[in-house]
């Protein structure tokens, strides 16, 4: 009998582990989203130039990304249309995001933008 509960308790704590994995990879979200911008040390159109590399710490990756972008609009560096769309002040990252593979593109502005997420959702 004492037998039959331990390894009821060893199943039971099992299956409790394996939720909690599912259910940190659910909590994954726009917080999970960092931003790297520097200079790249060019100047187009009076402007400098940036590279700004979109990662996640997530182990999902994360797709429907929406990032506050303002400015952007008005870069003189031509944007990498298979990467990102902006449309009105927000861009539209049109491939996910995935842990170790962020999504990077340059732009050029008077200031660094700050980006920050609208909307991310993990897709695991």
């Amino acid at each position: 009998m004492a037998k039959a509960a331990a390894v009821l308790f060893l199943v039971a704590a099992l299956l409790c582990l394996m939720r909690t994995g599912d259910a940190q990879r659910r909590f994954c979200g726009k917080s999970d989203i960092t931003f790297l911008v520097r200079k790249t040390g060019k100047v187009v159109g009076s402007q400098p130039e940036y590279v700004v590399a979109i990662e996640t710490s997530c182990s999902c990756p994360m797709k429907d990304v929406r990032v506050w972008c303002g400015g952007l609009e008005d870069s003189a560096v031509p944007l990498d249309a298979g990467k990102v769309e902006v449309d009105e002040g927000m861009c539209v990252l049109k491939q996910p995001v995935a842990r170790g593979s962020p999504v990077v593109f340059n732009y050029s502005c008077e200031v660094p933008v700050n980006f920050r997420v609208f909307n991310a959702a993990p897709d695991c």
